[in-house]
């Protein structure tokens, strides 16, 4: 199930998806390691993947017991001190457009996507907020590339709407939301590792307007969006 809105109008928040696992490589299960190689993300393309600033345990660490070793990732289950309960830990899930690849150049300027200096044609992106962020200046572009590599930039909001430019690094891609005005992806967390690619989501099977509580889901099926229901997700 899609729990925000960073993905709209293409995906909606309560639009629940069947997701394909080996468009980008079959992994070791519950890890981040491919053991087989199938494909490469490519520009346009939407993708799912782990958030790759998510540590690997709940945090404070100090406050969690795992109860099997880390090289049995399976079941990642941890005994929590404050609540004296088992708790599961699993990474969350983005779900973001593939924008740029490896080597690519990405600057945004005045809400405007460019890579390698060609404006971006994307019909599917929308903007929400009218408000417009100036982003950092004083800041070398030498500079600006570490930071961003380096996950630094996550809480500046200036660089929303001006951006860049950057260089996509080798084994990396950039994403980005749909919903440009509202959507935490790689102008914040910095180039995504294709290592935490899950796959591509294909078909929305269920859609409600009720989430993202899952309870209201159930009492209300008058919330049901039946027209999303069977839509190929592009």
């Amino acid at each position: 199930m899609v729990p925000t809105g960073s993905m709209e109008e293409t995906i909606l928040v309560g639009d629940f998806m069947l997701v394909t696992k080996f468009n980008y490589g079959i992994k070791l299960p519950f890890t981040t390691k491919t053991i087989i190689p199938t494909g490469e993300p490519k520009k346009g393309e939407i993708i799912v993947f782990r958030y790759p600033l998510d540590p690997d345990s709940p945090q404070p660490e100090d406050r969690y017991v795992r109860i099997f070793p880390k090289f049995f990732p399976l079941l990642p289950i941890y005994w929590s001190k404050d609540k004296k309960f088992f708790h599961w830990y699993a990474p969350r899930n983005f779900v973001k457009r593939c924008v740029a690849t490896e080597g690519d150049t990405v600057a945004v300027i005045n809400k405007v996507l460019y890579v390698n200096g060609q404006k971006q044609f994307e019909p599917y992106v929308i903007h929400k907020d009218n408000w417009l962020s100036n982003g950092l200046s004083g800041i070398e572009r030498d500079s600006f590339q570490k930071l961003w590599e380096k996950g630094l930039l996550i809480d500046q909001i200036r660089i929303r709407d001006n951006f860049g430019p950057v260089v996509v690094p080798k084994g990396h891609i950039f994403a980005m939301g749909d919903n440009r005005d509202n959507s935490a992806d790689s102008r914040f967390f910095g180039p995504l590792n294709k290592k935490y690619l899950k796959g591509k989501p294909l078909v929305i099977y269920f859609s409600s307007d009720a989430a993202p509580n899952l309870l209201r889901i159930i009492l209300s099926p008058q919330s049901i969006r039946w027209e999303r229901i069977g839509r190929l997700v592009r």
